[in-house]
């Protein structure tokens, strides 16, 4: 199946990007099309006009200046689960990049488009609320910075208005380690659930924690009480087992083919546990 005809336009700067966009409310941005063009092919919707944004130079760059980690929008997955000073600083974005759908989707896809497509099923959101990020987003006449944490409103729905662009993801290096749990049906499949953790540790001590959760309701979620509640105390057995019951009140399960509540909420807790005591300096 062919898509509906739309008119292509292929921006060399951000700035024409946007200026563009401003006078097109009902264009959409192109970055890797993984998601896009399905939808495109199947006719499960159609545009009128589509906005290349893979030929600005410098928006797929990853710099780590001082102590924040840059990554351009255009940054593809697989760069991302390959870059050394992620693989090193920031374990949980580099381990859920390498676990995205197969090579083919990781070589094309890109953490912009992961992001603002806002599927509850992807990967990079709970990643990024674990991490407390913050998105560079720009239009025509401005910038502005929007936490990780406000960018989620709902399935498919982020806080991007009308001309806007995501055009870079800031992530700071606060010594911390983490993990990526996912649990799927099928290699390369989307995660019937998953979950985020980072830890900043004193020896067995939390100082810091983030957590997100993906496919675990409407959007992401960032799993505020979990994080408050290990936040000031020592990693063990009890405190692991009292932050995972925590866990479920931000979830909303609902029974469906991939499994019942019951089966979720245990398979959410099993994860985190596995997530907590496989982060480095915690004992197994």
């Amino acid at each position: 199946m062919f898509p509906d005809k739309f008119e292509y336009y292929a921006p060399k700067s951000i700035e024409e990007a946007a200026k563009f966009l401003n006078g097109h409310e009902d264009a959409k941005i192109l970055a890797g099309g993984q998601s896009l063009i399905p939808l495109l092919k199947l006719r499960f919707t159609s545009v009128p006009e589509i906005v290349d944004i893979g030929r600005i130079r410098g928006l797929d760059e990853i710099k780590l200046r001082g102590n924040t980690l840059e990554i351009g929008a255009m940054a593809r997955t697989g760069e991302i689960a390959d870059n050394v000073s992620i693989r090193g600083k920031f374990p949980v974005l580099s381990e859920a990049a390498g676990h995205i759908a197969d090579p083919l989707i990781r070589n094309m896809g890109t953490i912009g488009g992961d992001l603002c497509h806002g599927d509850p099923a992807n990967d990079f959101p709970a990643v990024m609320l674990a991490l407390d990020a913050e998105f560079e987003i720009s239009s025509a006449d401005r910038k502005r910075t929007v936490k990780a944490e406000d960018f989620f409103l709902d399935t498919f729905a982020t806080a991007l208005e009308p001309g806007e662009i995501l055009t870079k993801i800031k992530i700071q290096d606060t010594g911390s380690s983490g993990r990526y749990m996912k649990y799927k049906k099928y290699a390369g499949d989307f995660s019937i659930l998953g979950i985020a953790v980072n830890l900043l540790l004193d020896g067995k001590e939390v100082k810091k924690c983030g957590i997100g959760l993906t496919n675990c309701g409407a959007t992401a979620l960032k799993a505020k009480e979990a994080e408050k509640f290990l936040e000031g105390k020592e990693i063990s057995d009890e405190n692991i087992a009292k932050a995972a019951e925590l866990l479920l009140k931000v979830a909303d399960f609902m029974d469906d083919d991939n499994g019942s509540v019951k089966f979720k909420e245990k398979l959410l807790k099993y994860l985190f546990v596995k997530a907590v005591k496989g982060i480095g300096g915690v004992h197994k």
